[in-house]
């Protein structure tokens, strides 16, 4: 796929996101918080796996993320549960510069204004080493993505995958191992009602479909929903892809533009796309997860909606 997007990532690229238990809860669970959070979507500050895989527990892992502080979110003697992707689509990230005022971040070129431990140098706080950190946007969970945990104290197995991301109709399906550090598996959630299309697209023959990332670098998969209901899913190349898009609806509430998640017969559910925690606030936002903020307003307050599309590319076949 295009390649454009944060310095030092590529479409081959693998992420590892780290994630309260209650959120590893929530994803193992396939469950849907209404107006807060779907197990189908992630979000948040993220390194490349190669800088942060030379660790021998949850405890080290932690530290490498620059959480050792964060003790309210990533309790210690808890280990560490992180979830692990292709990048797929640089274009969701950039680096994690910010400050800790909406004018502070201003002045480096950003809107990330995050609470501590949070730097906004591109850098995780992590004294012993130099850590990239990167921005990933709200965006739709890639096909095969893993939720993993690293035990405190390390020792034999300490690392133990939990569950495997299988698309947004089937959701995640959890391994044995994800009992044994207390999460709860559960049927694939339904996409809550009135949830705007968002996400990858793909155009096959003048025609667009919905789509999620994966299963590998470079392809996607498609889906068709049928009259009674049903749907089907292609697993295609994007190179055989007439146009590869990334669609969302953006909405301007009080003058600010936040992203319009769903559209009910009375109310608009709004998501923070800032990551501006000062901002938030202003505005009265609610916490949905860590680093995310989102709000219920009636439909009548919405001043604009718009759809962005972001072209992701064509990547041109071998000697065309």
């Amino acid at each position: 796929m295009n390649a454009a997007g944060a310095a030092g990532l590529s479409p081959r690229t693998v992420i590892q996101l780290p994630i309260t238990r209650t959120l590893a809860e929530l994803y193992a669970g396939n469950r849907v918080v209404p107006g807060l959070f779907e197990p189908f979507r992630a979000w948040g500050l993220c390194s490349r796996m190669v800088d942060v895989a030379r660790v021998d527990s949850g405890a080290r892992a932690r530290a490498m993320h620059g959480l050792a502080e964060a003790v309210a979110e990533f309790p210690v003697g808890d280990g560490l549960f992180v979830l692990r992707f292709l990048a797929s689509w640089p274009g969701l990230f950039r680096a994690s510069f910010g400050g800790q005022s909406t004018e502070g971040a201003a002045r480096l070129g950003s809107t990330l204004v995050l609470p501590d431990p949070f730097l906004g140098t591109g850098y995780t706080k992590y004294a012993a080493a130099a850590v990239p950190e990167y921005w990933m946007e709200l965006t739709e969970v890639p096909i095969n993505a893993e939720l993993w945990y690293m035990a405190e104290d390390g020792g034999d197995g300490y690392e133990q995958a939990l569950a495997r991301y299988a698309g947004v109709h089937s959701g995640w399906r959890s391994f044995p191992a994800a009992r044994s550090v207390g999460l709860v598996p559960g049927g694939a959630a339904e996409v809550p009602a009135g949830s705007v299309p968002r996400g990858a697209f793909v155009t096959l023959q003048g025609a667009s479909y919905p789509g999620d990332f994966g299963p590998e670098a470079g392809t996607l998969t498609a889906y068709r929903t049928a009259e009674d209901g049903s749907v089907m899913a292609r697993k295609i190349a994007e190179a055989d892809c007439d146009e590869v898009s990334y669609r969302r609806l953006l909405a301007t509430w009080r003058g600010v533009q936040l992203e319009a998640l769903a559209i009910g017969d009375e109310t608009v559910t709004l998501a923070d796309i800032t990551g501006n925690a000062q901002q938030a606030a202003e505005l009265g936002l609610t916490p949905a997860g860590r680093h995310a903020w989102r709000v219920q307003v009636p439909k009548a307050e919405i001043e604009q909606l718009a759809e962005e599309k972001r072209r992701i590319g064509v990547q041109p076949q071998f000697g065309s």
